[in-house]
């Protein structure tokens, strides 16, 4: 018997390696719009920031959140062909198809850009869910838990963000959090997730209910 019976992964950053991407599709917008811009030099620092602090720093008004994110995902389309696995994560999710583990993404990018990422890739991905808030992922767990019957104990919740410890504290779930992400390790001073998970391979230890260190 495994501890959980849904592992629930965020999808950018965590699953895909998509950081350069959204730099890239952001700082067009940036141009456009006379924010500051994303660099070598400011990233790391906006890295151990929140959202909020991180809008402030780069002279984004908050309330444009939502239709920055929108454009961004409208135009994440085009690229998704270019779009890799993070190292180990296809593997990770071949592995938990084959010792029959069930899986699904949450996320705020869009239904349809996910399942053609899975589809150039060949791997199947049977539960999807998505929502465009970036502050209400804990909705989306929470409808997730009511669709598939199941209760906050009974799933690991794996992400890369201050945003998902967030989400995952409202919500009652395990989470898991992964540090090739968006979110520094500062970031989380705060809110610490219940593990810290450095490879893809500790992720299957901790399915599989093999031992793995908790923060």
């Amino acid at each position: 018997m495994y501890p959980y019976k849904f592992i629930v992964f965020d999808f950018d950053g965590t699953i895909a390696d998509s950081r350069s991407l959204f730099i890239e599709l952001y700082n067009e917008l940036a141009l456009k719009n006379n924010y500051q811009l994303l660099n070598e030099e400011n990233l790391d620092e906006l890295r151990c920031l929140s959202i909020t602090e991180r809008c402030r720093l780069l002279g984004v008004p908050l309330y444009k959140i939502p239709f920055l994110a929108s454009v961004i995902i409208r135009r994440y389309k085009a690229a998704i062909p270019k779009l890799e696995f993070n190292e180990g994560m296809k593997e990770l999710l071949l592995s938990l198809t084959e010792n029959r583990v069930k899986y699904a993404v949450l996320s705020s990018n869009s239904k349809t850009n996910i399942e053609q990422f899975f589809r150039q890739h060949k791997v199947k991905c049977k539960h999807i869910y998505s929502s465009r808030s970036m502050f209400g992922k804990h909705l989306l767990i929470n409808k997730f838990l009511r669709d598939k019957d199941v209760k906050p104990s009974e799933i690991l919740y794996v992400g890369d963000e201050l945003r998902d410890v967030i989400a995952c504290r409202k919500s009652g779930v395990d989470v898991a959090w992964v540090s090739w992400g968006y979110d520094n390790e500062k970031a989380l001073e705060n809110n610490k997730p219940d593990y810290h998970i450095d490879s893809p391979a500790q992720i299957l230890s901790l399915v599989l209910h093999k031992p793995v260190v908790a923060v």
